[in-house]
């Protein structure tokens, strides 16, 4: 049995009238549309906790890894159009339980993926599920702006990716619960850390000239040099000659050699890989020496460093190679139990929505388009055009700068913490996106759409230009800030593209969400700058993308042709 939807209208009426003073004429439609907001920022945000854990796995360079994004919201370009297609012959309602149910197949797909320890097979599996997320997106957006009244049709939809950006809040802490969460973390004894020959060590690595450091490390008891070695500055053990340092960890154990690989710079990392016998390496705990290597991999490392770690890897025994193949095929399982439990929660909320009688507005569907309209009718619209290339740069952006950001916060020089606990800060980052939307959605009824959103993509440039010129705690807390800032962007940037376009409404909206594939290949085009210039230059990229959105705000989505004049619209 369907379950009404209370509103003041039969569901089966038309459109609501855009002169009308409610929020919505529509509540609890809206209130089940939020719902499928959150699932897909839950299940798109969880991509930026796959990018390290894959990279890690198949030992990624950071281009390579990016095929995770390009993959990803390659599908938003390549499936928009059926997807928008779909929608038109099936009606919104139909389109989400379809949306929810390809979804769900792409979960499934996790499990033989990682069963098949195959990278290409995860990336198939994504393009799946991010076809199902497609689906979403065109029925979803355009139907939250079209439940009400035109002039709250931005605030409603950024009320809408609210809850989206709950999903997106959400999601890293629980990808980094139950995929991150293998990863060891170097504990060591407090009193230890707090001895005063410890804290003297720490102090002579941060300040004293190299010479003087590089003795006191040779100096220094083993213990209170791995406990200082944790402790002192990243900047500190970059002008350290490397095979000095390696010379002065020569005398640790296994273990506790162990506990200070993660955080040596890479020159240091390697000059002590190469040190080691290849007994010696196989006493290292396998994670460990994953870690190490996977973190050589990605770096950018000269025709002589490449050779030596060539070497160092074939140095290595045959039961430490099988060893660490086991350890990886390990890593990619871990992904196979999240993934299935969300695929049945996709299906039971498929379920949901079937039995939820929602208003079908077909007046704004392809199928009140009697004149049959192309896309380039759509796309004639000055504000669709830009606004195209808005999303494409919103979203290439936004995605950019989550998909670095366990990597980025890792650093020595940024955050000096291990990925599980970089996934917290993603969580922050996301977290301040729904703060924002929040906030947004109250003051995108009061204040013109167009100023605030160009205030807010002014805002998110500089703090991307902020993290890229400074270290530490104020690049951490600029890059996490720009969360912030995005948050009314996409759904602000989504209602003005569709603004009075009548039954080309589906046609816009399907664009809209080709534009998507910005998430594609903007990550992409960051991580090839990344491995040449350094994951904090390669910023430069989304503070360009921020650049433009400014422009739309300002000038881009002034209306100009509209197809549904602003007299018809008033009184429809």
């Amino acid at each position: 049995m369907a379950l009404a939807a209370p509103s003041a209208r039969s569901t089966t009426s038309s459109a609501p009238a855009t002169g009308s003073t409610r929020y919505t004429d529509y509540p609890m439609a809206m209130s089940v549309a939020t719902t499928i907001f959150f699932m897909w920022g839950f299940l798109t945000v969880l991509n930026d906790i796959l990018i390290p854990h894959l990279k890690s796995v198949f030992e990624l360079n950071y281009a390579r890894a990016m095929l995770v994004q390009f993959t990803f919201f390659g599908a938003y370009f390549l499936m928009s159009l059926p997807a928008g297609r779909l929608v038109a012959a099936l009606g919104y309602k139909k389109g989400i339980v379809a949306g929810l149910a390809i979804a769900a197949l792409g979960a499934f797909g996790f499990w033989p993926a990682a069963a098949l320890h195959s990278y290409a097979a995860f990336l198939a599996a994504l393009f799946v599920l991010a076809t199902g997320i497609t689906v979403l997106q065109v029925a979803a957006n355009a139907y939250v702006a079209l439940l009400g009244p035109e002039r709250t049709s931005s605030s409603r939809l950024t009320l809408a990716q609210a809850m989206n950006s709950l999903g997106t809040t959400l999601g890293p802490w629980f990808g980094g619960l139950l995929i991150l969460s293998a990863v060891t973390v170097t504990t060591l004894p407090a009193d230890v850390r707090k001895a005063p020959e410890t804290t003297q060590l720490v102090q002579v690595l941060n300040d004293g000239a190299p010479a003087q450091a590089v003795q006191a490390l040779q100096q220094a008891p083993a213990d209170r040099l791995v406990a200082a070695l944790n402790d002192a500055a990243a900047t500190a053990l970059d002008r350290l000659p490397a095979d000095a340092v390696a010379n002065s960890l020569k005398p640790l154990s296994s273990q506790q050699l162990s506990n200070v690989l993660d955080k040596l710079p890479v020159e240091s990392l390697l000059a002590t890989l190469t040190a080691q016998s290849p007994q010696q390496l196989a006493a290292l705990p396998v994670d460990r020496l994953a870690s190490a290597l996977d973190k050589l991999t990605a770096s950018r490392l000269d025709a002589t460093q490449t050779e030596q770690l060539a070497k160092v890897r074939a140095s290595l025994l045959p039961e430490t190679t099988q060893q660490l193949q086991a350890f990886r095929q390990k890593q990619a399982e871990l992904v196979q139990v999240p993934y299935l439990g969300l695929g049945v929660v996709l299906l039971l909320l498929a379920v949901g929505v079937w039995l939820f009688r929602l208003p079908p507005l077909t007046e704004t569907t392809e199928q009140a388009d009697t004149a049959h309209h192309t896309l380039m009718d759509a796309l004639r619209h000055s504000h669709v055009f830009y606004g195209v290339l808005a999303i494409f740069f919103y979203v290439g952006a936004e995605v950019s700068i989550g998909s670095f950001l366990v990597n980025y916060l890792s650093l020595p020089e940024i955050g000096h913490m291990s990925e599980q606990d970089a996934s917290h800060y993603v969580s922050l980052y996301w977290g301040g996106a729904m703060v924002g939307r929040l906030a947004g959605s109250a003051l995108l009824v009061w204040i013109n759409p167009r100023k605030l959103l160009a205030v807010f993509a002014a805002i998110a440039g500089l703090l991307v230009l902020t993290t890229m010129l400074t270290h530490g705690q104020a690049a951490m807390v600029s890059v996490i800030a720009i969360g912030l800032f995005n948050s009314i962007m996409f759904p602000t940037i989504f209602s003005l593209g569709i603004e009075r376009m009548g039954p080309l409404t589906g046609k816009a909206s399907s664009l809209l969400i080709m534009a998507i594939v910005g998430g594609a290949l903007l990550p992409l085009a960051q991580g090839v700058l990344a491995d040449h210039l350094g994951i904090q230059h390669a910023f430069v990229l989304p503070m360009l993308c921020y650049g433009y959105i400014v422009f739309y705000g300002l000038r881009g989505s002034l209306i100009r042709n509209p197809a549904v004049p602003a007299a018809t619209a008033e009184n429809a």
